[in-house]
């Protein structure tokens, strides 16, 4: 018998078997079946019943429907062999808790069956028995008439016994989109006129300290507020020769993740759910652990920063008003994954790569605080040496944070407690 002792490492890989190609075309259409549905915004609807033990069962469902107004029917689609909904078909009843904006945190706890979820002084118990939300949208309440197979679910419908609405504290109803929960903005033509008028204002105001910080440092200094959804630039000082011949006061682009991150780390909760949602239209997700990590960060440090050529591309984009969805898409997903870079890199120190050498720095974002201690603005430092030493990079930042603080004096405003000094 005779062995063979050459390189095999070159050897041809067997081909798919059919079985193989056929569960991978399988895993392919069901992937784009659910990246489609994903761009159709569905209600969020809590049904909820009472189990053979008499305790309380529920499931969330994206599927609740009217079906019929004479006679009043509803109805809502379980996944095919649900337990839960074997629970909720013994009893023969449910209440259907059409969810707001408010029961984001209650709906993760219904989906993932948690101990705690109706242990609330939200629910109260309905004619028939059910838990019913308080708070909800909407509720109507069923007696089960008929049940479908309808390929991997199951079609319920139910003769209304009660409906009516809650009392309104929920705010608007809850929507699930492009795989995660949010909510709707009423369209409207009003702009709160006389509190922007106020930022620009302020921004006038301190404009002398903005202009010191940049003829001492030899940087450009701008100043950004955020206007509901958009963060505009208000006020520059020390122009860098590659910005465009008209300037860029004026200059906006969307409020969302991973940009501008100075503005979300020190706000309100609705504010940093608008920044972390507002990424979700342009990147089609939102990479909760990411901006987490980023969040803490910056707070830690007191300050964000911008790195590599993706920063000078995007000034290119939020130039130039003519910038489609795509080309914003694109460029925040190369910031989305500069920021993965840059979060390995930085130190008190600024940025070093896995070498041990200098990482280039484009820009340093500082928080200027408002009398509640939120971001009112962002004082921006550009144009210095982007490979500049520790001891000159400390420096900037220390002389960076000073003039943020002189400013948020100047306007009334209150630094955070535990911002690092």
């Amino acid at each position: 018998m005779s062995t063979s002792t050459g390189d095999t490492s070159a050897a041809p890989q067997p081909a798919p078997q059919p079985e193989e190609q056929s569960e991978q075309r399988a895993k392919e259409k069901s992937a784009w079946w659910r990246a489609v549905l994903g761009e159709y915004p569905t209600g969020v609807t809590a049904i909820t019943s009472i189990g053979a033990d008499g305790e309380p069962t529920g499931m969330v469902v994206g599927t609740f429907t009217a079906v019929s107004e004479h006679p009043p029917l509803i109805g809502f689609l379980p996944t095919a062999g649900s337990r839960t909904f074997a629970e909720i078909e013994q009893n023969g009843t449910f209440c259907a808790n059409v969810l707001g904006y408010e029961h984001e945190e209650l709906c993760r706890k219904l989906a993932s069956r948690a101990d705690d979820r109706f242990e609330s002084s939200r629910w109260e118990r309905s004619e028939l028995g059910n838990p019913r939300l308080v708070d909800a949208v909407a509720w109507f309440e069923g007696r089960i008439v008929s049940t479908t197979e309808a390929g991997d679910h199951t079609f319920v419908v139910a003769e209304v016994t009660g409906l009516g609405v809650g009392n309104g504290t929920a705010g608007l109803p809850l929507l699930f989109l492009k795989g995660g929960y949010g909510s709707f903005s009423v369209p409207t033509l009003s702009f709160d006129i006389p509190g922007f008028s106020n930022q620009l204002r302020a921004a006038e105001h301190v404009r002398g300290l903005v202009q010191e910080l940049a003829d001492e440092t030899g940087t450009e200094c701008l100043l950004t507020t955020r206007a509901e959804d958009s963060v505009l630039v208000i006020a520059v000082a020390n122009l860098m020769p590659s910005r465009p011949r008209y300037g860029i006061v004026g200059m906006n682009f969307p409020f969302a993740a991973p940009l501008t991150p100075v503005h979300a780390a020190w706000n309100t909760e609705k504010n940093l759910k608008l920044w972390q949602e507002n990424s979700r239209h342009l990147l089609g997700h939102v990479d909760r652990p990411l901006l987490g990590r980023l969040l803490d960060t910056v707070r830690e440090h007191g300050y964000a920063l911008t790195v590599g050529e993706t920063s000078d591309r995007f000034d290119e984009i939020a130039n130039d008003p003519s910038t489609s969805r795509t080309e914003l898409t694109a460029v925040w997903t190369a910031m989305k994954e500069s920021v993965e870079t840059m979060l390995g890199q930085w130190s008190e120190d600024g940025l070093t790569d896995e070498r041990g050498e200098r990482a280039p720095v484009a820009s340093i974002q500082f928080p200027v605080f408002d009398a509640e201690g939120h971001a009112q603005f962002e004082l921006v430092v550009s144009g210095f040496d982007s490979y500049a030493d520790a001891d000159a990079y400390r420096a900037l930042i220390a002389r960076g944070k000073a003039t943020a603080s002189r400013i948020t004096a100047l306007m009334g405003g209150a630094i955070p407690a535990d911002y690092p000094a």
